[in-house]
C-alpha cells in the first residue's frame, strides 16, 4: 500500500511539473518578440504549434498507455520534454522555438492521458483522489509555471535559460524514480491499428460526457485566452513592463483556481452551475476594466474567473473519469483532454490573430462576449431539472456521486 501511495504522488508530481512547463514560456514572448522582432502573427503561431501538436498526440497516442502500459509512455515522454527543454534554452531563431514547441506538445500530450490515468489507479480505494488531483494537476501547474516563471526572468541571470533548465532538473529527479515505481495500463493487445485517430469514449460516458465537457471546454477557452494575450493586457493597464506583472495576472487566475478543486463538498451539478456563472461574472468584469482602463478591476475580474475555471474544470471530471474502466482509462482522458484543448486553443489563435487588425483592446472585448455566449448553453444544460439531468445519465450517476460525494481526505 505505502508504494502504491507513492507512485499515486509521484505521477501527480510529474503531471504537475509537465503543465507547468507548459505554461513557463509564456512570461517570456515579450523577450522573443522583442529579441527576433516577432508580430503576434509569429507570437500566435508558436502557441498555435503546441496545441496542435498536443490535440494530435491525443488523438493518437492516447490510449497508448492502455495497450504498453503507464511506465515506457511516461518515460518516454520525459526524455522528449528534457530535449524541448534543451531546446528551448539554446534557441536563437523563431524557428528554434516552435521546433522546442512541438516537441513539448507532444511529450505533455502524451503525459495527461498517461499520468492521469495512473492516478485513478493508483488512489487509494477507501479515500479516492484521483478525480481531484487530475482536476488540481493544470489550475496548480499553470499558476506555479507562470509565476516561477515570471520570478525567474526577473530576478535570475540568463533567464531564458535558467526557466528551461530548471524544469530540465526536476525533470530528470522524478524521472529516476518513475523507472523503478509500478505501473498501471498495458492490458490491451497492441496493433499498428491502435494508432488509428480517434475519441475513445466509453458507451456509459457518452451522455454524461456530452453534458459535462462543454463546461470543460469553456473553462480552457479562458485558460488560452489569458496565457496568450494575458500578460500584453495586463501591461497596457498597469503601464509597467516588467514580466513580473503579466505573471501576477496568471497567477491570479489559475491560484484561484486551485483553491475552488477543493470545494468537494459540492454536489457535481453545483459545482459546475458555480464555474459557469463566475467564469461569465469574471469575464464580464474583465472586459469591464479593459474599458475603463482599470489594472485594480482587471485583477478582481481575473479572480473571480479563475474561481469559474476550477470550479466548471474540476466539476466535468468528477462526472465523466470515473465513468471509464481501467482498460479504458488512458482512451478516455485522451477524449476529454482533447476537447479541453480545442477550446484552449482554437479561440486563442483567432484571438491573437485579430490583435494585428482591431487591437487588443477590442479583441479583449470580443473574446469576451464570444466566451459569455458560448458558456450560455452550458449554464442552460446544467440547470435543467435534476430529474431531467438524471434520465441523461442514466444509472451511473448515483453510483457516481455515492464515491465523489464524500470528502476524501489527502
Amino acid at each position: 500500500m505505502r508504494r502504491r501511495h507513492a507512485a499515486f504522488w509521484l505521477h501527480a508530481a510529474v503531471l504537475i511539473v509537465f503543465i507547468g512547463g507548459s505554461a513557463a514560456p509564456s512570461p517570456l514572448y515579450a523577450q522573443y518578440a522583442h529579441e527576433w522582432a516577432l508580430g503576434p502573427i509569429a507570437v500566435t503561431a508558436v502557441f498555435a504549434v503546441y496545441a496542435a501538436a498536443i490535440l494530435i498526440t491525443l488523438l493518437i497516442t492516447g490510449s497508448l498507455a492502455d495497450h504498453l502500459g503507464t511506465r515506457p509512455v511516461l518515460i518516454v515522454a520525459i526524455v522528449l520534454e528534457i530535449a524541448a527543454m534543451l531546446l528551448f534554452a539554446s534557441a536563437a531563431s523563431p524557428a528554434a522555438l516552435i521546433a522546442a514547441r512541438v516537441i513539448q506538445g507532444v511529450a505533455t500530450g502524451a503525459t495527461m492521458s498517461a499520468a492521469g490515468s495512473a492516478l485513478m489507479a493508483f488512489e487509494n480505494p477507501d479515500r479516492p483522489a484521483g478525480s481531484l488531483l487530475n482536476s488540481l494537476a493544470s489550475p496548480v501547474g499553470l499558476s506555479s509555471g507562470a509565476l516561477g516563471s515570471s520570478l525567474l526572468v526577473g530576478l535570475a541571470p540568463a533567464p531564458a535559460q535558467v526557466v528551461y533548465l530548471t524544469i530540465a532538473a526536476l525533470l530528470v529527479v522524478l524521472g529516476i524514480p518513475l523507472a523503478m515505481h509500478p505501473q498501471t495500463g498495458g492490458t490491451l493487445p497492441w496493433t499498428p491499428r491502435s494508432l488509428v485517430p480517434r475519441l475513445r469514449i466509453p458507451a456509459a460516458a457518452v451522455k454524461t460526457v456530452a453534458t459535462a465537457m462543454p463546461v470543460g471546454a469553456a473553462t480552457w477557452a479562458l485558460g488560452g485566452f489569458y496565457l496568450s494575450l494575458g500578460p500584453s493586457i495586463t501591461r497596457s493597464l498597469t503601464h509597467n513592463p516588467a514580466v513580473i506583472i503579466g505573471g501576477l495576472a496568471l497567477f491570479a487566475l489559475f491560484f484561484p483556481a486551485a483553491i475552488t478543486v477543493f470545494a468537494r463538498r459540492w454536489s457535481d451539478r453545483t459545482t459546475m452551475l458555480v464555474g459557469v456563472t463566475c467564469l461569465v461574472t469574471g469575464v464580464s468584469v474583465t472586459a469591464l476594466a479593459v474599458v475603463s482602463g482599470s489594472a485594480l478591476l482587471y485583477f478582481v475580474g481575473t479572480m473571480v474567473a479563475g474561481c469559474g475555471f476550477g470550479s466548471g474544470y474540476s466539476g466535468s471530471l468528477r462526472v465523466t473519469l470515473p465513468l471509464a474502466a481501467p482498460h479504458e482509462r488512458a482512451g478516455m482522458f485522451s477524449a476529454v483532454y482533447v476537447i479541453c484543448y480545442l477550446g484552449f486553443s482554437v479561440p486563442a489563435v483567432a484571438a491573437g490573430a485579430l490583435t494585428t487588425t482591431l487591437g487588443l483592446k477590442t479583441t479583449t472585448l470580443i473574446y469576451g462576449a464570444a466566451l459569455v455566449v458560448a458558456a450560455i448553453p452550458a449554464l442552460i444544460t446544467n440547470l435543467r431539472p435534476a430529474r431531467k439531468r438524471r434520465t441523461a445519465v442514466a444509472t451511473t450517476t448515483g453510483s457516481l456521486r455515492a464515491v465523489l460525494g464524500s470528502t476524501p481526505s489527502l
